[in-house]
């Protein structure tokens, strides 16, 4: 049972690590029911070096010994030392010390190339020793060994490959074949240019255990023959070109022979020879093919085809239609230029600040003034660009736009000069001005010229203006301009009202700021006046008003008074003051020739007490009075002088006490010196 049980498990270990089996068996009458044995499953196994091989063994016993010691050494040795202690992990024992003695050796090289034997050693019940020694296993080691025949073929005959050994190999491998590393899966096939090469044969799965290389060498005509041209790319006009020939043979091809598709032969070359083209030109753009020959055949290429490129040359631009360009009409600007590739054109104007289109032609269909212009064109390919030469379009037309212009002060008087001006645009130039004049609905011709010059103007001068501008495209008139001359009086009142509006703003102006300053201040305490000095006062006031429309008391003033500007303002007195508090502006101009006649305005403010204190106002009287004299730069007119009156509503009577009641209201005055009408 031990012994058959044995067997199994090494058959079994045997099948899955594919390794040499070496199987004896010896056997002897044991004690106890048990023999003494060891069986091996190869006792001569043959194995590839470098490779791994297993000695598959058994042993058995009688059943009332122990095992004390198991040996695998070499028959030469006479002590019982292990070979795997010696070697350490280049031998394994894979057995133990019941009844499996396996050996495997890896890697083997020629130094495990031996015989071995296995020796084991028992005790039984009663302390008896006893010892057993195999018989010896011999190892044989080989190599693999490839044939390609025949080794040098033609294209098209038929090759047979053959992996060989000095001995028959235990683990009967699978043989696989490589050509210059690239699998090869039949052994036997029709030869062809790519099946050349170094072959090889090797055990499946131990790619390094392999033969040495051996070369098939098969023969075939030109392939792939192939004309290159250097530089590779465009050819451009002028530069040098390099042709050479190339090819796939066996045996190598001896010469090339150049030709040019007409097939007039250029050069013949060697492989390693060339044929250069220098500074090529126009004539030789064309076709051109090698031919190569070996010992099998003659084959030529394919034709190559050399365009010789060259950047633009001869740009030019045209105009359709010829001769003068007036306004309106269809006109066709063409570029053209000599290149190759063929160019893309670019319109520009000059001073443009960007292209103005693309393409041969410009085409502007209803050709305006504004076209007008210097053009060019720019042709451009991959190798360059050039610019055409400047063509000026020129476009004429009718003269438009034209203007008369006016050169005299305001008013136009009688006796005065004036200069009217043509002015207009065309192309050619104006060629003649003629000046019209309306008169109702006559118009009747004043002169030529661009200046019409009108000189010691009579009033009979006035009316309405134009000018004709006329070229040979034709003729275009300007609006009318009315000239209307005054005599010295309506000269005088046309700057009247400009300086009645200004005097009142001035006036106006100069109270707005002493409102403004007296509200911005504390309150001023104005002191209370008794009924006497109210009345005086007044008395006052009312002189005041009679003098200043007495022409007879005007006369009488002095000099200084006469040639000032006086504000007055009279604010209300304070509960606790009955001192005078009017604040005064004095305002000197240019002495007047003849004083002024007074104007009067009056103005009524609804809301004046609004922003004024009422306890303040609680103390205005009617004499508490602003007054404000203009008097502007006299000219010699009539006088007139303006008053402005403004009247502030003051709080109801029953505020106030009844020494007030004899006046409701504060008057502010503003007299202003106006020049003569």
């Amino acid at each position: 049972m031990h012994s058959a049980g044995g067997v199994a498990v090494a058959a079994m270990w045997l099948f899955e690590t594919t390794s040499v089996i070496m199987v004896i068996t010896l056997t002897s009458p044991g004690v106890c029911g048990g023999n003494w044995g060891v069986t091996f499953n190869d006792t001569a196994p043959c194995a590839l070096k470098g490779s791994s091989v297993v000695f598959g063994c058994s042993y058995d016993y009688p059943s009332n010994q122990i095992i004390t010691n198991t040996f695998w050494k070499f028959t030469t040795q006479k002590d019982d030392t292990n070979v795997f202690d010696q070697y350490g992990g280049h031998v394994e024992y894979l057995g133990n010390k019941k009844h499996n003695c396996t050996l495997r050796i890896n890697n083997l090289n020629s130094s495990d190339e031996n015989s071995y034997l296995f020796r084991f050693k028992t005790v039984n019940n009663n302390g008896q020793l006893n010892a057993w020694s195999s018989t010896s296993v011999s190892l044989t080691l080989t190599g693999l060994t490839a044939e390609v025949n025949p080794a040098t073929v033609r294209e098209g005959e038929k090759v047979t490959l053959k992996c060989s050994t000095t001995c028959t190999l235990s683990n009967h491998p699978t043989i696989v074949w490589f050509r210059d590393g690239q699998s090869v899966s039949k052994t036997e096939f029709q030869a062809n240019s790519d099946d050349s090469g170094r072959y090889r044969c090797a055990d499946q799965g131990q790619d390094l255990l392999s033969s040495a290389p051996v070369s098939l060498d098969v023969q075939y005509a030109p392939k792939n023959v192939t004309l290159s041209v250097n530089p590779s790319g465009d050819v451009v006009k002028g530069n040098s070109v390099t042709l050479t020939c190339s090819c796939s043979a066996n045996p190598p091809v001896l010469a090339y022979t150049l030709y040019k598709e007409s097939g007039q032969p250029l050069a013949t070359l060697t492989p390693s020879q060339s044929h250069t083209i220098r500074s090529i030109s126009l004539t030789d753009s064309g076709g051109y093919y090698c031919q190569a020959q070996n010992e099998v055949s003659v084959v030529k290429s394919n034709v190559t085809s050399l365009n010789v490129q060259y950047p633009p040359e001869d740009t030019s631009v045209s105009v359709s239609p010829s001769g003068p360009v007036v306004e309106g009409i269809f006109v066709n600007l063409t570029c053209s230029s000599h290149a190759n590739p063929a160019v893309s054109y670019t319109w520009y104007r000059v001073n443009g600040r960007s292209p103005v289109q693309s393409g041969t032609q410009l085409i502007l269909e209803k050709v305006s003034p504004a076209n007008s212009g210097r053009y060019y064109c720019e042709a451009q390919n991959k190798h360059g660009a050039l610019n055409s030469s400047l063509l000026l379009l020129d476009v004429l037309y009718p003269p438009r736009n034209t203007l008369v212009s006016v050169s005299f002060s305001v008013p136009l008087l009688e006796g005065s000069s004036v200069n009217l001006t043509c002015s207009s645009h065309a192309n050619p130039a104006v060629e003649n001005y003629t000046w019209f004049k309306k008169d109702g609905t006559d118009t009747s011709q004043t002169g030529s010229g661009e200046v019409l010059a009108l000189t010691s103007l009579p009033s009979s001068d006035s009316g309405q203006y134009f000018c004709e501008a006329r070229n040979r495209e034709g003729a275009h008139n300007s609006t009318v301009v009315s000239l209307t001359i005054q005599g010295a009086n309506q000269a005088t009142k046309t700057f009247q009202m400009p300086v009645y509006i200004s005097s009142a703003a001035t006036v106006f102006m100069v109270i707005i700021l002493v409102l403004f300053l007296w509200m911005w201040k504390s309150p001023i305490k104005l002191c209370q006046k008794t009924a006497v000095d109210k009345e005086d006062d007044q008395n006052t006031v009312l002189s005041s008003r009679r003098t200043s429309n007495d022409p007879a008391t005007q006369e009488t003033r002095t000099e200084e008074q006469e040639n000032a500007l006086y504000a007055n303002v009279q604010l209300p007195p304070s509960h606790t003051h009955h001192q005078d508090s009017s604040l005064y502006s004095v305002v000197k101009p240019p002495a007047l020739q003849n004083p002024p006649d007074p104007h009067y305005a009056t103005f009524d403010f609804q809301q004046f007490h609004s922003s004024i204190d009422k306890a303040q106002l609680s103390g205005l009287h009617e004499d508490d009075v602003v007054y404000s004299t203009m008097k502007p730069r006299q000219v010699n007119m009539t006088d007139n002088l303006q008053y402005a009156s403004i009247q502030f509503p003051l709080p109801s009577p029953s505020a106030r006490s009844e020494e007030r009641l004899e006046v409701d209201h504060s008057v502010i005055y503003s007299t202003i010196a106006k020049p003569e009408a």
